[in-house]
């Protein structure tokens, strides 16, 4: 049985990947799978871990809801009965969900639909969504116009409805708009019969004619598309009720299956493509992004509806889950300028505009997205979008509403109100009529949001500065007009300087409809002063703070002191900090002065990016002995906002051109699931474990993130993907030296702890570079590389002999050849290789093939030493020939049997899969060909959605005894790309040294070094400053 559960630096390098799961059943030939094998259910898997979780999200299942409870999830999936079976086999505890009366969600629809639907329509049947609109145009002319805006890949038209005034006499976009859309994913019918009925209750008042409706249409145009995906919502009628994607045929097969089509909600422009987390480039991934940004006719037609309503704001209905989610989505933490607008209409946990739902940022309440239809709203366009994710309907229905009207009914009257006051607000967006009683504010310097303020997006005052002059900085109506920054030092006369608009940093911070951020500049301080700042224009003036005057030297770096002394994790001396001085000394000796912010002497409060980062070209952030930060008296599973805090703090200083060294023991840890599941309070004030009574359990949120088990920050920011704990630790614990393999650190080596040093590292870790799984080529911005190693003693992932050898690197989807024209005597010989690999265990595999030279004689050679056998694994049953047809040529098919058998056309099956513990010597037998040529290509292939480490190969010898180890090169063989048939590799086999293996104790980016070690645990002063003097000359280039 394969495990879910990494063990050791393969192990959990594979889970980071994705291993372990088998994809979803999408590229199986129709034959392979029966319709009943198709048939889609809901399920439920309990006690998922973290790194559970994240290999269900990048093997591409369906997964509508994560629950987290404790250290594991409970998460709810959409299945075929050979997908859950799969999973159950892979140690997954799934079971059916069951609804009320003990019926599957599957067997709930069916009964419903048996009789015919009380509530529920198709697009295409008489009287269904289509006829509808067209007969709401044709009932309500003089207020209604009907547009169509594309056609699905089987012709049908998706069609909007604007609701205006004279709405066929009014130029389209020439009146304030709202876009009330539903339906991008095809199972959720809910949202398009809310967005029907709220159609239809503004047609119904008009026509009655109620005076706010007429008042308001006369200003205002309201545009409804109930639904954005009609060919994907009459196949939930007409054959699978839980299909989610449009019918994009991916495979070409003429079939629409499992795994067809592309997320509608991940198609957009706006950060298309961003990571692998927030969309999949997976084509049977339910989250599949599409193959080029904008490629689907429903993107297309959703693009020309922001082109031609020109809408103030966009409400996009969807099911299920009672969340109100909002910008920005793409990463965590990030609210936009436009947040005040966004707070007011939606409220928050506390107090949310729809009845029991949980508004906020949807990368923090819920999960990351990108290319998702409100990011490319208000990026592209300017509208401000908001989800909303209705309710199930009852306990366990998931994505199938009930057909009950009164039901229904409730939930549309759920959501009325906030519906209303969006539309009522179109005409002065930035004063919107927010159903809570919340007014906007000229000026803010922090966000009245308890649950977001202090997130450096939002949180623009500060309490100590760090020199002279100061930026200040407020989100301001762009309506005011010109701002001036104003400010007293030490209570006397009052100065000014002109403001601007801050134009974003160099990944975020551009997102600004009706509120901005303009910043100014103090002057004049001089440390020890008191200095109250303020902003006025339009005749407003924006309340006040005061900020102390710490430090104004010209040094170019600040050492952040994070040691969290005064915490429970572990419980140290509060007389520190205990570590400064080595940093302090190495900086010295380096000829380079620093600054100093102690973060628990400074009541425990990250520095801000604005107040303090800013004035410095680097910062040194270091842990100590912290593992969690986390408040003396509070338990286990619990860590502070402080974490997220100075975790953001630093993220926005990068943002603007700062640069960080993130070094400690156990530096990272708390950010991934080797700490298990640190929960914070967003609002800093209570612990979470255990929940005091009376507090709502979607309050607390986990440190790592919601995604793949590792905060964003770390992976995006800092290049490191995956945590490897422990990994600089011998069998005994002591702590192995370090060498340098690439920028800043090539060539230099260290030893660690011992008397002259800290003597304190005893955790330790690697990182997996981000670089080395989302490759630069494609995702430049993650740019990232290991820049040291622990010195372990021999190793794997070492060349066999030398300094090169050859490594397949990592990528879903390939076909690998290693390849070269071999000249056999006549007496026969052999090829002759090392190899050390690492594959997906029975899905991934390495293999020898052969054939004659320009022939089709293909087969597949066995190793004499005892490595391969003729075993298929799983991937030959799942359907892999789809991706790579090569494969016929030695495996085939039995459908009707469901087994596979390692013969084919034209050869035999011979592969090895799995970890071959190291180096190990193939010896290839070549006498078929005896007194002529053949072609070898030594391969890797490689199914959907899993990978291993790869395989590695070293030291060739001919038949005619000449020997390769790739230390100048190929050295005469050749890379030709993948198979006739298989897609293009990602990437392919390439010469290369150890340094080229994406696992380091030290991981470089052009803005960043993250270490997993502690700076202080270097053995002795003079490494510690050649160390630190590499380090500042990566950080101040």
């Amino acid at each position: 049985m394969r495990r879910l559960v990494p063990a050791s630096i393969a192990v959990a390098v594979v889970a980071a990947l994705g291993v372990g799961l088998a994809p979803p059943s999408s590229t199986a030939p129709p034959a392979a799978a029966p319709r009943t094998a198709q048939a889609l259910d809901a399920y439920v898997a309990r006690g998922v871990t973290a790194e559970q979780l994240d290999v269900l999200t990048r093997a591409g299942y369906d997964l509508a809801e994560a629950h987290p409870t404790g250290d594991t999830t409970r998460v709810d999936l959409v299945l075929t009965a050979e997908e859950a079976e799969t999973l159950r086999s892979q140690g997954l505890t799934l079971t059916l969900a069951r609804v009320k009366g003990g019926q599957t969600v599957r067997q709930f629809a069916a009964a419903e639909a048996a009789n015919g639907f009380t509530v529920w329509r198709s697009y295409d049947e008489p009287g269904g969504i289509r006829d509808q609109l067209v007969d709401a145009a044709r009932t309500y002319p003089g207020v209604t116009k009907l547009v169509k805006l594309g056609t699905t890949y089987q012709g049908r038209d998706i069609l909007a409805l604007k609701v205006t005034q004279g709405a066929r006499g009014q130029r389209d976009g020439s009146r304030p708009a709202v876009i009330f859309s539903a339906t991008q994913h095809a199972r959720e019918w809910i949202a398009t019969e809310v967005t029907r009925r709220l159609m239809d209750t503004y047609l119904q008042r008009w026509a009655a004619n109620d005076r706010p409706t007429r008042k308001l249409l006369q200003k205002t145009e309201l545009w409804f598309v109930p639904v954005m995906n009609p060919d994907g919502y009459q196949y939930t009628f007409d054959t699978e009720r839980l299909w989610r994607k449009n019918l994009r045929d991916n495979n070409g097969d003429g079939i629409t299956q499992v795994g067809d089509g592309v997320d509608p909600n991940r198609n957009y422009p706006s950060h298309w493509g961003y990571d692998n987390e927030g969309s999949s480039d997976i084509a049977s991934s339910e989250t599949y992004r599409g193959p080029s940004p904008a490629s689907e006719p429903e993107t297309q037609a959703g693009i020309k509806l922001f082109k031609t309503a020109k809408a103030e704001f966009m409400v996009n209905y969807h099911s299920n889950g009672r969340w109100l989610l909002y910008n920005d989505g793409w990463q965590i933490g990030t609210p936009t300028a436009d947040d005040p607008i966004y707070y007011a209409l939606s409220g928050n946990l506390d107090k949310p505009a729809i009845e029991g739902f949980h508004p906020g940022l949807s990368s923090d309440v819920l999960y990351v997205t990108n290319g998702e239809i409100d990011g490319y709203a208000q990026e592209a366009t300017g509208t401000l979008a908001w989800t909303p994710e209705l309710s199930p309907g009852c306990d366990g229905c998931g994505f199938v509403f009930p057909d009950d009207e009164a039901l229904v009914q409730e939930e549309f009257a759920r959501n009325l109100p906030f519906a209303e006051s969006v539309a009522a607000s179109a005409v002065t967006p930035d004063d919107p009529k927010s159903s809570l009683g919340i007014e906007t504010k000229p000026f803010y310097l922090d966000s009245e949001d308890a649950y977001k303020s202090g997130l450096p997006s939002v949180r623009l005052s500060f309490a100590k500065s760090y020199g002279d002059p100061q930026p200040v900085a407020v989100l301001a109506r762009r309506s005011l007009g010109t701002v001036t920054a104003k400010w007293k030092i030490n209570g006397g006369r009052t100065q000014s300087a002109r403001t601007r608009e801050w134009a974003g940093g160099e990944k975020f911070g551009m997102t600004s409809t009706h509120y901005h951020q303009v910043r100014g500049v103090v002057t004049g301080t001089d440390p020890g002063d008191s200095v109250e700042v303020w902003f006025e224009g339009g005749r407003q003036r924006s309340p006040s703070f005061t900020y102390e005057a710490v430090s104004e030297t010209d040094d170019r770096v600040l050492v952040v002191a994070a040691e969290d002394y005064t915490g429970a994790s572990p419980a140290q001396d509060p007389a520190g900090p205990h570590y400064l001085d080595y940093y302090l000394d190495a900086l010295e000796a380096n000829g380079e002065g620093a600054d100093v912010y102690d973060v628990d002497a400074n009541n425990r409060t990250a520095p801000d990016a604005l107040g303090v980062l800013s004035h410095y070209d680097a910062a040194i952030w270091y842990t100590g002995d912290d593992v969690v930060t986390r408040t003396a008296g509070r338990g286990a599973g619990n860590v502070d906002r402080l974490a997220l805090d100075e975790m953001l703090e630093f993220r926005a200083f990068m943002n603007e051109g700062g640069t960080v060294m993130y070094t400690g023991n156990q530096a990272g840890t708390q950010y991934t699931a080797a700490a298990g599941t640190q929960l914070y309070d967003p609002q800093g004030a209570i612990a979470c474990n255990p929940l005091p009574a009376g507090i709502d359990t979607r309050r607390c949120l986990a440190l790592r993130g919601s995604g793949d088990g590792t905060n964003d920050v770390l992976q995006y920011w800092f290049g490191g993907y995956l945590q490897i704990p422990g990994d600089g630790l011998d069998d005994e614990g002591n702590v192995y030296d370090v060498a340098g393999v690439d920028d800043p650190f090539t060539g230099t080596a260290w030893a660690m702890n011992g008397p002259e040093s800290g003597d304190n590292q005893n955790a330790t870790s690697s990182f997996i570079s981000t670089s080395g799984i989302l490759p630069a080529d494609q995702f430049p911005q993650f740019e990232s590389w290991p820049s040291a190693r622990w010195d372990k003693p021999g190793g794997p992932f070492d060349p066999h002999t030398g300094e090169q050898y050859v490594y397949s690197q990592i990528a879903d989807v390939s076909y690998k050849r290693l390849t070269r024209t071999v000249t056999v005597p006549a007496g026969g010989g052999d090829l002759d290789f090392w190899t050390s690999y690492d594959t997906e265990g029975d899905w991934d595999y390495v293999f020898v093939e052969a054939r004659t030279p320009g022939g089709n004689d293909w087969t597949t050679l066995p190793d004499a030493n005892g490595h391969t056998t003729q075993a298929t694994g799983e991937s030959c049953a799942a359907g892999w020939r789809e991706l790579h047809p090569q494969l016929d040529h030695y495996q085939t098919y039995d459908a009707a049997a469901g087994t596979c058998t390692p013969t084919g056309t034209t050869g035999a099956w011979h592969a090895a899969s799995g970890n071959s513990a190291g180096w190990q010597n193939w010896n290839v037998d070549l006498g078929a060909w005896q007194g002529g040529s053949v072609e070898v290509s030594i391969t890797y292939a490689s199914d959907w959605s899993t990978q291993g480490l790869g395989t590695f190969v070293d030291d060739i010898t001919l038949p005619d005894g000449t020997s390769t180890s790739f230390e100048s090169g190929f050295e005469g063989w050749t890379v030709p790309g993948a198979a006739t048939g298989s897609a293009a590799n990602g990437n392919d086999w390439e010469v290369t040294s150890a340094s080229g293996f994406p696992v380091g104790a030290s991981i470089s980016t052009p803005d960043s070094l993250l270490m997993g070690f502690g700076f202080e645990g270097i053995a002795t002063p003079a490494e510690r400053t050649e160390v630190m003097g590499r380090a500042l000359d990566h950080l101040l280039e």
